[in-house]
């Protein structure tokens, strides 16, 4: 059998990479309607904050994409994940329920994160609508496992530019009617635009559910409840603080000077910057679909270091030359004093994409191996260490919300990466002695 080549790498990753890239030209997309909106900054400020706060709620769903890729290797094996999943998206939607339609929101919005008043008023509508995002968000990710496995990644990026399509349609259409205020409709185009997407990854994997699951597994491939659930949990806390730490970012900036402009700007930097290590994301499913071997890993490791270093340059170029200021005024349409704090936040951020690269390369290897706890322990690190920087920044730096929201997220995700490293090198030398037969794509 041939030996893994950068050639098949390519072949798998990029359309994943597409998918990612125009998935995250969402939040631009987004807050370029906003800024042009009614109430622009209030607009772009509620709709961050709401849409930080979701990310926490959908967050035990999220790796379900790894979930499916490593272990649906037979019909029963996805039907149990499928099962399981159901479960898991059931208990989401209801805590999401709970945190949007009850006097908790009020008590997270402004006595936790110290949100301002009117922020906090146009937030919770829109929280209340991104509730309920959280279930077709799932149920397209385990079949997207199924596409990946099968290698058909580019039904994923298809599916991904008709879900953008949507997006652009929608906002359209209801700023023209003015169904709604800027973040709530912004909640609602998102809402509509996953279960869409939902819906047409789950119709392109029947044939692959079909055609290329065995249907029944041997003795040892049978998938228990308890197995999924020691599988499942350490990665379901590890996104729990991923996607904990934009909250945590969000409340630090509204204890920091100028909070109001920068709880309007950092979105935005964040969006920007989002663009470019957004493709880092796919590396994570490849290194799980094609580390089978020695080989197989150094060529992997390779591609992956090439492309976080691609990316990182890419915006070292942006950040630092005149087309920053014409991406944040034109194509963003920010305000000048919006652009004066979100342009060096932009600037801090530009190690992230090398940083997230090597997260997918080292995550991916451990969740391969079923070492997913070291995971959740990498995730944690990266908590504290922003926790650490926004108290240490506050209390001694008096530094803009803004750079100061990108200060924390870049530490953090460098300290990662350090630790997963470190952590991962076990992993790593299991891999040397196997020379395998090789893999093809």
């Amino acid at each position: 059998m041939a030996k893994l080549s950068y050639k098949a790498i390519s072949l798998l990753y990029l359309p994943l990479a597409l998918s990612w890239t125009l998935m995250l030209m969402e939040a631009p997309l987004i807050n370029a309607f906003l800024a042009r909106g009614a109430e622009a900054e209030l607009s772009l400020a509620a709709y961050g904050v709401a849409f930080s706060i979701i990310l926490v709620v959908e967050a035990p769903i999220l790796m379900m994409l790894e979930l499916s890729l490593a272990l649906s290797k037979n019909l029963s094996a996805f039907r149990a994940i499928r099962r399981f999943y159901v479960m898991i998206g059931l208990g989401v939607t209801a805590l999401g329920v709970a945190v949007s339609y009850t006097p908790l929101c009020e008590i997270l919005l402004c006595r936790l994160m110290n949100i301002p008043p009117a922020i906090a008023a146009m937030a919770v509508p829109t929280l209340r609508i991104l509730t309920w995002w959280s279930l077709p968000i799932g149920w397209r990710r385990i079949h997207q496992g199924i596409l990946i496995r099968d290698g058909r990644t580019r039904v994923i990026s298809i599916a991904t530019g008709v879900r953008l399509l949507v997006l652009c349609a929608t906002m359209l259409i209801g700023q023209s009617l003015n169904l709604l205020p800027g973040a709530p409709l912004g909640a609602l185009a998102m809402l509509i635009v996953v279960t869409v997407e939902a819906l047409l990854i789950h119709w392109a994997a029947q044939s692959s559910i079909r055609q290329r699951l065995p249907a029944e597994p041997s003795k040892s491939e049978v998938l228990t409840f308890r197995y999924l659930w020691l599988f499942y949990l350490p990665l379901a806390i590890t996104t729990i603080m991923r996607q904990g730490i934009r909250p945590l970012i969000s409340a630090g900036i509204a204890a920091a000077p100028m909070a109001e402009l920068s709880l309007a700007a950092w979105p935005v930097a964040f969006s920007l910057t989002s663009m470019f290590w957004g493709p880092t994301m796919g590396l994570r499913q490849v290194t799980i679909a094609l580390t089978e071997d020695r080989v197989a890993w150094q060529r992997v490791s390779r591609f992956v270091l090439t492309v976080g270093l691609i990316l990182s340059g890419s915006l070292v170029v942006l950040s630092f030359t005149p087309l920053l200021g014409v991406v944040l005024s034109q194509l963003f349409g920010l305000s000048e004093q919006l652009a004066r704090l979100a342009a060096p936040a932009a600037r801090i951020m530009v190690l992230l994409p090398l940083g997230f690269s090597l997260h997918a390369l080292f995550t991916g290897l451990l969740v391969k191996q079923a070492r997913t706890s070291t995971v959740r322990t990498a995730k944690a690190l990266n908590l504290v260490v922003v926790g650490l920087t926004l108290f240490v920044g506050l209390r001694y730096g008096g530094l803009w919300g803004s750079v100061l929201g990108a200060a924390a997220l870049t530490v953090g995700a460098l300290m990662e990466a350090a630790w997963l490293y470190w952590r991962s090198q076990p992993a790593a030398k299991t891999l040397v002695g196997s020379t395998g037969g090789g893999t093809t794509v």
